[in-house]
């Protein structure tokens, strides 16, 4: 029994099933998805028919909301969010649902993403997609920090962390980068963005997956072209 964590997915089910498929993913463990797996690439729609698939046949998965999530909900009531998610990678997502508008995509799926959680509190681990303003009064309800933060430093409390441990997606960064946060004996804010979309720039373009029990990280290199 094993909890697996992977994040921004992008659309790439191709990388995604082989992922799963690395790491022996089985019904006793759980996986849970750190938000984005929607945009950017050319199947968002053959990811979430994989996570359907997976949970129709009994597998534990659970999916955090990410920011790209967020704007395709507030798409359906704002000019301005529909604008900036088409652009932001939405327009692939369209694509992958062969249709032009966002009302041609089922309802199947739009009810299923408003589903996704803003965050998920394990052990000692507090999962996200993209960080946390630890400055606030209560950090876990600044939801535009839950899904949209990168500049970590200016708002890290040690004292309101403690011993516990953030785990996020949202921000790139190469797998060396990530190994070696990963390792680090201090860390205890840890991104695991493989950068899958950015297959031109170096040590990215892939999927990182977390075992969060063994402490482990494998990767998988992007099958798409």
């Amino acid at each position: 029994m094993s909890t697996y964590l992977i994040s921004d997915i992008h659309g790439h089910n191709k990388t995604f099933r082989k992922a799963l498929k690395k790491v022996a993913l089985k019904k006793t463990d759980t996986l849970i998805i750190l938000g984005d797996i929607i945009d950017r690439g050319p199947d968002s729609k053959g990811v979430l028919d994989t996570i359907f698939l997976l949970k129709d046949h009994g597998f534990d998965v659970k999916c955090l909301k990410g920011n790209h999530e967020q704007l395709f909900i507030d798409s359906f009531d704002d000019t301005y969010s529909k604008v900036s998610w088409i652009r932001n990678g939405g327009n692939l997502t369209l694509q992958s649902f062969l249709t032009s508008d966002i009302e041609g995509i089922p309802k199947k799926y739009i009810d299923f993403i408003k589903t996704f959680e803003d965050y998920i509190l394990i052990e000692n681990y507090i999962l996200v997609h993209a960080g946390i303003d630890m400055t606030k009064k209560d950090p876990l309800e600044d939801k535009h920090s839950l899904f949209w933060l990168r500049d970590w430093q200016s708002v890290y409390d040690k004292v309101w962390l403690g011993d516990r441990t953030v785990i996020h997606g949202h921000t790139p960064m190469p797998e060396t980068e990530i190994v070696q946060q990963f390792d680090s004996e201090v860390s205890n804010v840890i991104c695991i963005d493989a950068g899958i979309y950015l297959l031109k720039e170096k040590g990215y373009g892939k999927l990182c997956i977390m075992n969060l029990d063994r402490k482990t990280l494998d990767f998988q290199n992007k099958l798409e072209k």
